[in-house]
């Protein structure tokens, strides 16, 4: 099968053929039919998490994934899956026995592996080998979603909806909630907020005024530049409350550093990218004004379930740029140059 893999950090990809996988005992062979591009796989492409995450090159990034049920391992259940059935990779593969897993949470399972992230092999490929049945969900016969519109769903999708869903209880007529960078993450993430919350003002902020402009058309009520005004114009639109969610897709120092600025007292800062190291918040506002700041990882098997039927229902809008795995390099340069709007999905077969 042909592959995309890292032979060398902070090298291109090596895209050529590699030994086709074999299903083993509760194990699915999936024929991938997109796979998400995501800035956590050029974090990873950079070496950046060498050390916390080592690997042994080469490696198979990709863990945004989707397709059709190749080969089926002689372990897994008869008639729970056929070959064909299209079906979305959840990313969290946990050991399905700890505390963490029996509550729902397989992706922050203490021995959790990813594809594409840890000793698996991911999504940039003619064929993934899936550990266990467990970790596909398949999607129902007669659905119009495609491969490449289910793919990003299991990340991209995923992690804003698991954010915004764990606090639309305090996002009540009269709150806002605001996403802070319109990419990938949250351009699902603006949708959410206006489906989980439609009686709550939606406030998108980016640096990148096309992405605003994006943004509006996703329904923000109010779309804002990052810079010194930001939070004078937040001011004015919740009349000086400020905002009680914020969902941070950037994850950097400086974003967040804006973002608990624009909370209001009470207000809840979750942070779901993953560019900084670091998070500082200035102590004393922190503590006066009960701000809570929390990481949000990924989500679960149950909640992307959730995802992919609103998918289904058309209530989510896709907003993808499909690439061949030979292109796959042009993808990963026109991503770290900002030139993607929404998601990049690679797609091999």
């Amino acid at each position: 099968m042909l592959s995309a893999r890292i032979h060398e950090y902070q090298r291109p990809l090596v895209v050529e053929p590699v030994k086709m996988p074999s299903p083993r005992g509760e194990g699915i062979i999936v024929k991938v039919g997109g796979a998400g591009l995501c800035h956590s796989d050029l974090h990873l492409m950079n070496g950046e998490w060498k050390e916390a995450i080592p690997l042994a090159l080469p490696k198979i990034p990709g863990h945004e994934v989707a397709g059709w049920v190749e080969e089926i391992g002689d372990s897994v259940p008869k008639g729970m899956f056929e070959r064909g059935d299209l079906v979305a990779v959840f990313g969290g593969w946990g050991c399905g026995s700890c505390q963490i897993c029996k509550r729902g949470d397989e992706q922050m399972c203490p021995i959790a592996k990813w594809p594409g992230l840890s000793q698996y092999d991911g999504g940039y490929s003619q064929y993934i080998a899936v550990p266990s049945y467990r970790f596909l969900i398949k999607v129902a016969a007669g659905t119009r979603l495609k491969p490449e519109e289910l793919a990003p769903l299991t990340d991209a999708g995923l992690t804003p909806y698991r954010a915004i869903r764990r606090f639309r209880h305090m996002l009540v007529p009269g709150t806002t909630i605001a996403v802070v960078g319109i990419g990938g993450l949250g351009s699902y993430g603006i949708q959410y907020a206006r489906m989980l919350a439609p009686n709550s003002t939606t406030i998108a902020i980016d640096r990148n005024d096309k992405k605003l402009e994006f943004a509006r058309k996703l329904g923000a009520d109010h779309a804002i530049r990052l810079s010194g005004s930001t939070r004078k114009e937040v001011k004015e639109i919740t009349q000086g409350r400020g905002v009680d969610v914020i969902v941070d897709c950037v994850g950097a120092e400086n974003t967040i550093s804006v973002s608990v600025g624009l909370l209001s007292k009470g207000g809840v800062l979750a942070v779901v990218g993953l560019f900084g190291a670091q998070v500082c918040v200035p102590l004393m506002p922190t503590v006066i004004n009960e701000y809570q700041i929390t990481g949000s990882l990924w989500g679960n098997y149950n909640e992307l379930c959730e995802v992919i039927e609103l998918a289904r229902q058309g209530k989510v809008k896709h907003t993808i740029q499909t690439f061949s795995l030979e292109d796959i390099n042009d993808a990963i340069n026109l991503l770290k140059s900002g030139q993607i709007t929404g998601r990049a999905v690679i797609t091999p077969n």
